[in-house]
């Protein structure tokens, strides 16, 4: 082999050599671009749904501070109406209580005494009572005092078929109930009716023109809030038939 043939052949290897350095370059620099494409993808695949994820805690976060504003909104404007509702139910009671007063001052104050009297023993069904009352009622009450006692023997009797032994007087160490409300009289007052007491006061049934209001509220509530504001419709989860 002369030199020129060797020269070709070494400038063919070189040529060669030099091509497939070129294509490996290019390959390289292919796979390059596709794997830095690739992870570009993914990265931005994965800080979307982080993305994503976040937009939706922070929406849910959201909706749960609306849901809790609108139910405190609501609870106060349902605490304001019920607060009012018992303003009202108060003042319609204090009126009610302004207007009592006029109970001892009419004519058959006697009468209601004596049922009260009546309708506290069929409750405390005790053989010895007596009777507490205001001063200023204190006559009244001696008065019907026996027909009070006749008439519960006579209740007993056609109720039962028995006469219960009974005792009934006025209250043997002079204890009074407070006087009625005036001018005057701005701490407790009574308007009237009476309290019975029974074994040394270990016992004692109050039926005062007040506690038979509060009874009267107690048991009639629901009848006076009905006249008052009407019915509550059912809330729309109600179950219906």
């Amino acid at each position: 082999m002369d030199t020129q043939e060797a020269d070709r052949q070494i400038k063919q290897m070189i040529a060669f050599i030099r091509q497939e350095a070129k294509e490996k370059s290019e390959e390289i620099r292919q796979k390059t671009v596709e794997d830095k494409t690739i992870e570009k993808l993914s990265f931005k695949a994965k800080e979307s749904k982080i993305i994503r994820e976040e937009f939706e805690k922070l929406r849910k976060d959201k909706l749960t501070q609306k849901k809790i504003h609108r139910s405190t909104k609501i609870n106060e404007a349902r605490f304001k109406v019920m607060e009012k509702r018992n303003n009202l139910l108060v003042n319609l009671k204090q009126n009610i209580l302004d207007d009592l007063v006029k109970v001892s001052k009419n004519s058959d104050y006697g009468t209601f005494i004596r049922y009260c009297i009546v309708e506290g023993l069929t409750i405390i069904m005790e053989d010895n009572v007596e009777v507490i009352c205001r001063k200023e009622d204190e006559k009244v009450v001696q008065d019907e005092l026996k027909a009070a006692k006749e008439e519960y023997i006579k209740l007993v009797k056609r109720e039962c078929g028995v006469s219960p032994p009974i005792t009934l007087n006025m209250s043997s160490v002079k204890k009074y109930l407070p006087p009625a409300p005036s001018a005057s009289n701005r701490g407790a007052s009574c308007r009237g009716g009476i309290v019975l007491s029974a074994r040394r006061g270990k016992i004692t049934l109050s039926n005062t023109v007040e506690s038979r209001l509060d009874h009267a509220f107690l048991d009639q509530k629901p009848t006076m809030r009905k006249m008052l504001f009407g019915t509550r419709p059912p809330p729309e989860n109600a179950w219906k038939k």
